[in-house]
């Protein structure tokens, strides 16, 4: 009881990024569920009020549900990343006599208090956000009346959203030191082997949920032979919309599939990436080697990837739902009666998946915060090997630019993924081969990002080098 609270306080800059992650899924969680609550009480109140609220409900669960999932992923890859900041501690811990069910006991103690912290956070926030939701979500759904906010069963709502929140932070803390248990305590405090040990165990896992990601993009290749055998000319567009109805929501739950199995096995897959890429980069400097080989190195690593996948959920949630949705639209288009189909733009997406959008942003964040400890060892020990203030200067915004890179070539490479299987299931439909491919978001979004990723890495290692190398290195490594 006593290390855990005390490691809360020594690991502060760690634990900070964790608290921030929680902070804000409580409080999304807390907030969407008090909307919840309000809309049921308004279905209940008059055949006026019933139709309308019934309608917000299907958004709303939607927004609700995808937030959960994607909580429960980012806090996981946060946790991820503050252990792997942290597992000398916890490997040392281990050779004084802890078990590893002391261990993770330690962990789950860290994470309720930090929990707790977060729902109450999120309890004061939500009375003042629930209406806000309410209020935006009807008016993009054109609701013919406004939802008013009402104490009516708030507190049902509230706690049982913020013990949604705790359940999955709870459980993302269990599947996180299920790892340690792989792990051996005289091989981490010698950093032999680090991450090598647990990655096999997730590859089968990682390539069993990209298959089926690929299965339920395939699924609507059923409806589009169906629709071509009976020829679509000879039913109505109410029929054919009914159809293609079944299997709208395939490319959502694909995405969250890839997104889960990226989390499960990207270590390897971001690692490939980012060798691959940086590979093509014809530089003969040696800044741009030493940013790429320290860049290969972590991309292994926890604190790197947490970031990679955050970064990559927030990207691949937008552009693969835009690659699907237009992709099938302009297949669809070619069927009559049917010429003036269109799929959601990117501010409808933006407005529909706000929530989960915010989590997976702060999850990148904070990830991005919990890994500086690692760059800034990295940093000191390039400077004691005689590189020059300006050089670190150069490597930093490197490393930063080649992490937000590879998080949007992989969002890319996955978007591309989803379009042409979405081609693939509308082939029969369409009769040719055609993805829609949404570079203008990629550009859009992806310029930003790498020149705040480069900014942040520079400005994070101008503050480091006003203190000795010596004195970075001993913060480092706990003396």
């Amino acid at each position: 009881m006593k290390w855990a609270l005390n490691d809360l306080k020594v690991n502060k800059d760690i634990w900070s990024g964790v608290l921030l992650v929680l902070v804000v899924t409580q409080t999304i969680l807390c907030s969407m569920g008090v909307s919840m609550g309000i809309n049921s009480y308004y279905m209940g109140i008059s055949d006026e009020t019933r139709d309308p609220a019934k309608h917000l409900a299907s958004g709303l669960s939607l927004v609700y549900g995808t937030a959960i999932i994607l909580g429960c992923l980012v806090i996981m890859q946060t946790l991820q990343a503050s252990i792997r900041q942290r597992r000398q501690e916890l490997a040392l811990l281990s050779l004084l006599g802890a078990t590893p069910r002391q261990v993770l006991l330690f962990t789950m103690l860290q994470v309720v208090v930090l929990t707790l912290l977060a729902s109450l956070v999120g309890l004061v926030l939500s009375p003042v956000l629930a209406p806000r939701i309410l209020d935006f979500h009807s008016s993009g759904m054109k609701m013919p009346m406004p939802f008013v906010f009402t104490w009516h069963n708030f507190l049902r709502s509230a706690l049982m959203s913020l013990a949604t929140g705790i359940v999955v932070a709870l459980l993302a803390t269990r599947l996180t030191l299920r790892e340690l248990e792989k792990t051996v305590p005289v091989q981490t405090l010698g950093r032999a082997h680090g991450d090598e040990v647990l990655i096999n165990d997730k590859h089968s896992r990682g390539k069993a949920l990209f298959v089926a990601a690929l299965i339920v993009l395939l699924i609507p290749l059923s409806t589009s032979l169906y629709l071509a055998h009976r020829n679509p000319q000879t039913m109505s567009r109410e029929q054919i919309i009914g159809v293609f109805s079944t299997t709208s929501s395939g490319p959502l739950l694909a995405i969250i599939l890839l997104l889960i199995a990226l989390s499960r096995a990207g270590g390897s897959v971001i690692g490939w990436v980012t060798r691959l890429w940086t590979n093509l980069v014809p530089s003969p400097s040696a800044v741009w080697k030493i940013a790429r080989s320290q860049a290969v190195v972590r991309s292994r690593g926890k604190a790197f990837g947490s970031t990679i996948v955050s970064l990559t959920s927030c990207l691949f949630l937008v552009g693969g739902l835009l690659a699907a949705g237009q992709t099938s639209a302009t297949s669809i288009q070619k069927i009559p009666g049917l010429e003036n189909m269109s799929s959601g733009g990117p501010l409808e997406i933006l407005s529909g998946f706000w929530a989960a959008l915010l989590i997976a942003l702060i999850g990148a964040v904070a990830s991005f915060a919990i890994s500086a400890k690692e760059r800034n060892l990295d940093l000191a020990l390039i400077s004691i090997a005689g590189a020059s203030p300006e050089q670190l200067l150069l490597i930093s915004a490197l490393d930063g630019f080649i992490l937000m890179m590879t998080g949007i070539l992989l969002a890319a490479g996955a978007t591309f993924v989803v379009g042409a299987a979405t081609a693939v299931a509308y082939l029969p439909l369409s009769k040719s081969f055609s993805v829609i491919f949404p570079w203008s978001l990629f550009i859009a979004l992806g310029v930003p990002i790498l020149a705040i990723g480069s900014i942040a890495t520079f400005v994070m290692a101008h503050a480091t080098l006003k203190q000795p190398a010596i004195a970075t290195i001993q913060a480092s490594i706990g003396e």
